[in-house]
């Protein structure tokens, strides 16, 4: 169990409604639901009833809600003393990040961070992953979003494996397959996405030997996505990446499967300020809160 989990609870418990919980704690409702079944699945103990009408404590639940507060409140006095010693409250955390992660991650993350440090300042610098890693390394960022593994000089830990799929307009046949055999790329029309983690797609293509027929190469993923649904082409696109878009637009898993993995890292723990070495585990703690990752 988590702090974080013990707040999920408590939030649930007083709004009544998962949907009011996770939009305060800055999770998505399964994120939410997920963090919440762990902790049930932990202690062997069903703690929520859940219906149409919200969400209500269990017998045993209402016995252990005492404790858990006891905790968070326990907690809560604990970061006060501790940035009280530290004098955490102002300064400013560099992360280096890229499209999807600022948009999938990021907000929840520093809505999570604000809530108790109200007066760091974030400066976030968008780039590819090598400009990310350069950027670790020459100090002009603290903290940032990788692929995984990185390089052996810097201290990075994994957070999540992310499937990339190809995506069509809804009104292309190909829309219709359950999955995409990664050799037909040869022979549709390909738009390029340099997003920021393009090297994974391309280490894709270039380990199936497929030399798509690109017709457009384009930075911004917004863009990409209007041509497919124009029906201009298809292109590779991981999950995080088009979550999110209301378009007309279809998600086909590839065969064989492929995926990115994204971590953290930093060029070294010991030389953070208190501030980002605070931050980098509130983002490991709400992304595996998030995906219920061990």
């Amino acid at each position: 169990m988590n702090i974080s989990q013990y707040e999920a609870l408590i939030r649930a418990v007083e709004t009544g409604t998962m949907t009011q919980a996770a939009e305060e704690l800055g999770y998505t409702q399964s994120g939410l639901t997920r963090a919440l079944n762990s902790l049930e699945k932990q202690w062997n103990i069903r703690l929520l009833n859940r219906g149409r009408t919200g969400v209500q404590l269990t017998a045993e639940g209402k016995l252990l809600l005492p404790y858990i507060r006891r905790v968070l409140l326990d907690q809560h006095q604990l970061t006060e003393r501790v940035n009280e010693i530290n004098g955490l409250r102002d300064g400013l955390i560099r992360v280096g990040t890229f499209n999807s992660v600022s948009a999938q991650w990021l907000p929840g993350i520093i809505k999570k961070f604000h809530a108790d440090y109200q007066g760091i300042q974030f400066e976030l610098l968008h780039g590819t992953d090598a400009q990310i890693v350069n950027w670790i390394e020459e100090g002009r960022v603290d903290v940032g979003f990788v692929a995984y593994p990185t390089k052996d000089e810097l201290e990075a830990e994994f957070l999540y494996r992310d499937p990339i799929v190809s995506i069509f307009a809804e009104y292309d046949p190909h829309a219709k397959m359950a999955t995409l055999p990664i050799s037909m790329m040869t022979d549709l029309p390909y738009i390029a996405l340099n997003e920021g983690v393009e090297d994974e797609i391309t280490a894709i293509l270039n380990r199936h030997n497929i030399k798509p027929d690109t017709h457009f190469m384009e930075s911004d993923d917004h863009a990409v996505i209007a041509m497919v649904e124009q029906g201009l082409g298809t292109s590779l696109m991981s999950m995080m990446m088009i979550k999110g878009f209301d378009r007309h637009i279809t998600a086909i898993p590839l065969d064989p499967p492929g995926y990115r993995d994204l971590g953290i890292a930093v060029r070294n723990h010991q030389l953070l300020s208190s501030a980002a070495s605070i931050f980098y585990r509130y983002a490991c703690d709400w992304i595996r809160c998030e995906y219920n990752a061990t």
